[in-house]
């Protein structure tokens, strides 16, 4: 999978939890401040996002509603016995039982939908904040086309350049400024999408602050062993574990007057909930390896952008030297400056991206399907 695709899948945790989770709450107001880091963000996000509101509020409910009802009797009973009981006891049960789920699955989801908001903010300080460096380039680049497009018309002139050479080079810059027009609107949007997501108006503008310092990952255990400890605590597996425990309560504590048919198609539920179960253990073992494979790839790529840098900021050293002696044109210059901002660019980005999917690879909750 490619790397834009498995960045992509980090806001798929809203399938996991509920439409909601990153649904904010539209306010009429305007954000009074000059510059925004990450943190802020994050705790603006929380405050706004009313999932997480509804969350908190289920979450006392329950607590509330179990405790009117549970005296401290029988509990439900274990996966290994069937109990049965009458329809009345039977119902007093599944209501302890069901209220056991949906506190559990309410704090998971509590857990998940901050762990994707900071996700979401990451993703979307890494989106604006690349989007602005490559407009920068952009308008360097169209800058020095132009330049070169004097130069150009001035040897069609005197026969050194075709007509047509000189209509491509036309038509290349202007599609740079339909490059430039469309990126200008690409920050807009992404500047929208994380006013919606912090709840501010969508009119603001800042400067973010997003420090981000390159860690390479280091493993002091295998992939295999790495795999195996995240499954046992992805949050998203483990929401879908309750739901298997649900159905297994609802094999193993039956009432009197259940029926073979309602019976078999409980146990029918049950085994598909299994099923249901270990084909996401399996596909959430298959996006761990390919994150996995991802970081080395960005981390193998990155040595090689490392060379390419030294390499462009040499060469250019080379070109002012050559300008000073009269053996190069300005635009020479220029060329090797913006070609080494290219690869600056290109190294941020690598490390933007290595960023965001170090903290898939960390909160696999967010990691989506490897298909």
């Amino acid at each position: 999978m490619k790397l834009s695709k498995m960045i992509a899948t980090v806001l798929s945790i809203t399938v996991l939890v509920n439409g909601n989770v990153f649904a904010a709450t539209k306010k009429d107001t305007t954000l009074d401040i000059q510059t925004l880091d990450f943190e802020t963000a994050v705790d603006m996000a929380i405050t706004n996002d009313s999932s997480l509101k509804k969350i908190a509020d289920q979450i006392d409910v329950t607590l509330e509603t179990k405790e009117d009802l549970f005296d401290g009797g029988m509990r439900p009973g274990t996966p290994s016995q069937v109990v049965m009981v009458s329809a009345q006891r039977l119902a007093y049960l599944s209501n302890i039982h069901s209220l056991d789920s949906n506190y559990r699955i309410s704090k998971i989801t509590e857990d998940v939908t901050k762990i994707g908001i900071q996700a979401a903010i990451k993703n979307s300080f890494s989106t604006i904040l690349l989007n602005q460096n490559r407009l920068e380039l952009l308008q360097k680049n169209y800058n020095l086309q132009k330049q070169l497009l004097s130069q150009a018309k001035i040897k069609n002139k005197v026969g050194m350049m075709s007509k047509k050479d000189l209509e491509d080079l036309e038509r290349e810059i202007q599609q740079m400024l339909e490059q430039i027009r469309q990126l200008k609107m690409n920050i807009d949007n992404a500047y929208i999408a994380l006013n919606d997501l912090i709840g501010t108006s969508a009119e603001d503008r800042y400067d973010i602050i997003y420090d981000v310092e390159y860690e390479p990952l280091t493993m002091n255990m295998s992939i295999d062993t790495y795999i195996s400890r995240k499954l046992s605590t992805d949050q998203s597996l483990q929401m879908q574990k309750i739901a298997v425990e649900n159905t297994e309560f609802s094999v193993k504590t039956i009432s009197l007057g259940t029926t073979g048919s309602e019976y078999r198609s409980t146990e029918l539920e049950a085994t598909n909930a299994a099923r249901d179960y270990k084909t996401a253990k399996e596909e959430k073992e298959k996006s761990i390896r390919q994150a996995y494979i991802q970081l080395q790839q960005l981390e193998s790529a990155r040595k090689n952008l490392e060379t390419d840098l030294e390499k462009a900021k040499s060469d250019l050293e080379k070109v002012k030297v050559n300008l000073q002696v009269g053996n190069v044109t300005q635009i020479t210059l220029d060329q090797a400056a913006l070609a080494l901002d290219n690869l600056e660019y290109s190294f941020l980005e690598n490390t933007f991206n290595h960023d965001l999917l170090m903290f898939t690879f960390d909160n696999t909750c967010v990691l989506g399907s490897a298909n």
